[in-house]
């Protein structure tokens, strides 16, 4: 499965990364809206995990832009900063799942695996 992290802190961006990797998914990084935009035009990615408030665009206005360029592509947003308003904003938008930072790696591995198995990938080792 292909995962694009859209992820700003570097820690947090190599980790998730790393994680991927781990459990045999191919993952790219982007560290604003417009780099994740910019790599999105180039390929489809089947998950694109989502930090919600970016240097440059907050995710909200981002997940129309990024559905249009990958319509198949499934949504997970993640947010260290949650009011109950923005997690309604959010979900409203489609998205496949909303997460609250910090986040357990089982939860976030098994999110990843249902997903791979929805879309006929490998699941995860």
């Amino acid at each position: 499965m292909d995962v694009l992290i859209v992820e700003d802190d570097p820690a947090n961006a190599d980790w998730m990364q790393d994680m991927m990797t781990r459990w045999q998914h191919s993952a790219a990084l982007a560290a604003s809206g417009r780099e994740a935009l910019k790599r999105l035009g180039g390929k489809g990615f089947d998950l694109i995990l989502l930090d919600i408030f970016l240097p440059d665009v907050q995710g909200d206005e981002l997940i129309p832009r990024i559905k249009a360029l990958c319509p198949r592509g499934h949504i997970v947003t993640m947010t260290g900063f949650n009011t109950r308003e923005l997690e309604t904003r959010i979900r409203k938008q489609g998205i496949t799942y909303y997460m609250i930072k910090p986040f357990d790696l089982k939860h976030l591995r098994s999110i990843v695996e249902h997903i791979a198995t929805k879309n006929g990938s490998r699941a995860a080792a």
